[in-house]
């Protein structure tokens, strides 16, 4: 089968966002109209998405719990407020997700993207090359790699998170961060240039830039 492209990849990803569910948008409407149980499976559905980005902007296992429920608890206060013609639901709940920690990390004056870090929290992940000097070199590339993507600013960081750890087309990222497609596509070229300028500087080359990067 023929690979990809990284145009034809992101229609792909777009399509995918532009299409509605609507199974959920039934759901949605139930919600809406306060029926407990809609709400209990539309928590079921997004609640591990939500858990994941809430972990990867604060790497703490508490703290990720925390994002859960503060975005379910406001999407529900806001459930009237939603409008489907606007973003899908998931995004909608990644944009109060999104916002959450953003508040979060002012607080705590943690700005930096802490998931490439090795932590007691990071799960065990298994290594396709043998031996224990892979194993180490690997944890190196990731030390090197988390290093360079907290110099950047805080927009180039963001976009980074949200397409590469949590897989979202620039479409997507973009009604996240109400601003236009062409300049998330933009943050990420000025992302993965500056990563490339800085791994280069201290020979890292791009294969291992990319193991590294798909180590999370």
């Amino acid at each position: 089968m023929k690979a990809l492209t990284v145009a034809a990849y992101n229609s792909v990803q777009e399509k995918k966002f532009l299409e509605q569910d609507p199974t959920e948008n039934a759901l949605i409407q139930r919600w809406q109209r306060g029926e407990a149980d809609a709400f209990d499976e539309l928590y079921t559905r997004h609640a591990p998405a939500i858990y994941r980005l809430g972990w990867a902007m604060l790497q703490q296992s508490q703290s990720a719990e925390d994002v859960v429920q503060e975005t379910f608890l406001r999407a529900h206060k806001a459930r009237q407020r939603f409008d489907p013609s606007r973003a899908s639901f998931g995004t909608w709940l990644y944009q109060i997700a999104l916002n959450y920690c953003r508040s979060h990390l002012r607080r705590k004056h943690l700005l930096t993207i802490p998931w490439l870090r090795q932590t007691e929290e990071t799960p065990d992940l298994p290594d396709f090359r043998p031996g224990p000097e892979s194993s180490a070199l690997r944890g190196e590339y990731r030390h090197i790699l988390w290093e360079a993507v907290q110099n950047l600013s805080a927009p180039l960081r963001e976009v980074i998170t949200l397409h590469y750890y949590m897989e979202l087309p620039a479409v997507e990222i973009a009604v996240m961060l109400n601003c236009p497609e062409g300049t998330i596509y933009s943050r990420l070229h000025n992302a993965r240039r500056r990563l490339a300028e800085t791994l280069a500087d201290k020979g890292l080359t791009t294969p291992e830039m990319l193991e590294a990067q798909n180590a999370h």
